[in-house]
């Protein structure tokens, strides 16, 4: 098997696995050392063991966001964006952000290579919910809203021992002005899938710093 045939075999697929490239090289030593030889020559690029993209077939995606947001669903499944990555979009975060993160059902982890570094975190099922699905060629691409992406940032960051008092909620340096009232809210009633008091009461406090507290209500 050479590179050219690898590409011209692959050019519809988005992600290599050890899987595929054995269709094409069944022999196990020989795939071994032709994958070696194409990553030392960056012809292919290790996302974690076993799984690959072409380096050609990035540098020439128009999409290079929307192609790395499909990768980091991919790795880790079920998994959908969310958090930092999100609320930079939206400017709601202060601090640049240098890593896809990601809402998981599965164990915490991060995964990190030349190309990018993933972080998955682990919520129960019931806060596994309110993404959105955009599509990457025909791939789903899915992605917190913009409540849900605040929601699971301070989820994650609250759920065990961090101090909750007005110090650490305005070090948060989370732009404020750029969510609505009406977006808080949103944010506010995901409350409504967890028993959870500590993020009952980060919410409640940021309610008090940042919101007026008129006509505002848990089940919103």
């Amino acid at each position: 098997m050479t590179l050219n045939e690898l590409k011209k075999q692959t050019s519809n697929l988005l992600l290599l696995n050890k899987n595929i490239l054995r269709n094409f090289e069944p022999r196990e030593n020989a795939l071994n050392e032709n994958v070696k030889y194409w990553l030392k020559n960056k012809e292919l690029i290790l996302l974690k063991k076993g799984v690959y993209i072409l380096n050609e077939k990035y540098e020439k995606e128009i999409q290079k966001n929307l192609y790395i947001e499909y990768i980091a669903n991919q790795l880790i499944q079920p998994s959908y964006i969310s958090m930092e990555y999100v609320l930079a979009k939206y400017q709601l975060l202060s601090e640049p952000v240098n890593a896809i993160t990601s809402i998981t059902t599965k164990t915490s982890r991060e995964i990190k290579n030349n190309f990018y570094s993933f972080r998955y975190y682990s919520v129960v099922p019931e806060l596994f919910k309110d993404y959105e699905i955009k599509y990457f060629y025909n791939a789903p691409v899915l992605t917190a809203k913009k409540s849900k992406a605040l929601f699971d940032y301070l989820y994650i960051r609250f759920l065990r021992n961090t101090p909750i008092n007005n110090e650490t909620i305005k070090n948060l340096r989370i732009n404020w002005e750029n969510s609505t009232k009406n977006e808080f809210l949103k944010t506010y009633s995901y409350l409504s899938y967890t028993k959870n008091k500590r993020i009952e009461k980060v919410l409640d406090l940021i309610k008090q710093i940042y919101y007026a507290p008129k006509n505002f209500k848990r089940n919103c």
